[in-house]
């Protein structure tokens, strides 16, 4: 190990004086400006740690839900666990040391852990989209190459279907850069859309009419509820926000199809269903006989649990191939309506309440007619508000025929929020 060169390199990814931070359960998180020397360091040890496992590190470089100006890093053991307690320890030492001591605090890790300095390395290095990700990522390739590692940040190449899961693995979202070099995101509501037409029509070739529907929020897109009922003929029903609410309303369908926007969801089959479809299995011939196995296959391939990435990846894939569909056919089955999100600080949230499914406020007095009003002078719009679940801001969703026409109307929902709901701080400004 080449300290010299890690200290000359060091300099270039400078530690504020007297600057201390924790590694915790989310890693380290700060403001994305005194980030950079931890990014360098965690790119040193994240090799260390290779070294000593035998094996890769996951280095991940994102806030989570932290407001865009934070940042953060969480490095992930071998079998995608979070790092062993020992090294959060090595990880808050190192990023803590002053500069003249860093390679000092190095040298000491490596004779603790007996980490093999001949041993390779290799660490695969994720990010988000936050403006500081890629320079910041680019801090930890810096201490990752010093020492001599091997890595790989993930190159989309035009057209290629990619797929990422949440930390926990129970949600599941696809994407693909076109020839153009646009990103596409492929949402619950389109994976939804997928599975729900597939299973429909293995339904139809077996000639068998079940119970089926698919359940939604309000964050679900208009136009993938009307793809739905109007072109596939499945009933969609809407529920509160939260997996537990559409989990337990999909239970009430011979085959019930749900998935948040944000990918958490299954299908779930009732037992009546499983057996028959089983019995029909071995019953059928010919092409209802396919059917049927092929339908038997699927519902044995999803894990009906509230939310498996893996197994939904697995059925997505599936279904993908049996109908010969590219990921820019499956984006193309219907054409997302423009939206936008927006939230709005309030002195108590508990001032507003919901219903129809959160999608009409009830109170304050009339804020739902300010919103009606306010619909009305777009296209395919709709609107709704409510409050957060954990702190007092009004969450605003808004979607119309234009992507002007949607922030316009985010906007003008969130002033009117912010008059009649008790609204703190600055007043909402357009960003259009």
């Amino acid at each position: 190990m080449n300290l010299e060169a890690v200290s000359k390199r060091s300099a270039f990814h400078a530690k504020p004086q007297g600057l201390i931070l924790q590694y915790g359960t989310a890693g380290f998180r700060t403001n994305a400006q005194h980030l950079d020397h931890i990014m360098f360091r965690m790119g040193l040890l994240a090799v260390l740690r290779s070294k000593q496992t035998k094996s890769t590190i996951g280095v991940m470089v994102t806030a989570s839900h932290n407001p865009e100006e934070d940042n953060g890093v969480k490095l992930v053991d071998p079998l995608g666990e979070m790092l062993a307690p020992s090294w959060e320890e090595h990880a808050t030492c190192l990023a803590s040391a002053e500069e003249q001591d860093m390679p000092e605090v190095l040298a000491a890790i490596v004779e603790k852990e007996a980490v093999d300095l001949q041993q390779t390395a290799f660490i695969v290095i994720g990010r988000d989209t936050r403006p500081s990700s890629e320079k910041l990522s680019q801090s930890v390739i810096d201490g990752v190459t010093v020492l001599g590692g091997q890595f790989h940040g993930m190159e989309m190449k035009s057209g290629e279907r990619c797929c990422s899961f949440d930390g926990d693995a129970d949600r599941i979202v696809y994407y693909y850069r076109d020839a153009a070099g646009h990103f596409h995101l492929i949402d619950g509501d389109k994976i939804a859309t997928l599975i729900s037409t597939f299973l429909k029509e293995l339904l139809l070739e077996i000639g068998e009419s079940l119970n089926m529907g698919v359940v939604q929020t309000a964050y679900a897109n208009g136009s993938s509820t009307r793809y739905l009922e109007e072109v596939m003929k499945v009933p969609v029903y809407c529920t509160k926000t939260g997996v537990k609410h559409l989990h337990h309303k999909a239970k009430e369908f011979d085959i019930g199809v749900y998935f948040e926007a944000n990918g958490h969801g299954t299908a779930l089959f009732s037992e009546a269903v499983e057996a028959k479809i089983k019995r029909l299995a071995q019953e059928l011939e010919d092409g209802k006989g396919k059917a049927a196995r092929m339908l038997a296959s699927i519902i044995d391939l999803f894990n009906q649990a509230a939310g498996d990435a893996i197994s939904d990846m697995l059925v997505i894939e599936a279904i993908l191939a049996l109908k010969g569909l590219t990921v820019q056919q499956w984006d193309a089955i219907y054409v997302d309506l423009p939206n936008r999100q927006l939230k709005v600080k309030v002195a108590d949230r508990r001032v507003i309440s919901t219903t129809d499914a959160e999608r009409q406020a009830v109170t304050p007095p009339g804020l739902q007619d300010a919103i009606n009003d306010l619909v009305k002078k777009y296209r395919l719009a709709r609107a709704f508000v409510r409050p957060s679940g954990t702190e007092d801001i009004v969450r605003v969703y808004a979607e119309a025929n234009s992507q002007e026409s949607a922030d316009r109307l985010a906007y003008e929902v969130s002033v009117v929020v912010f008059q009649l709901a008790g609204g703190i701080g600055e007043r909402p400004q357009p960003t259009f």
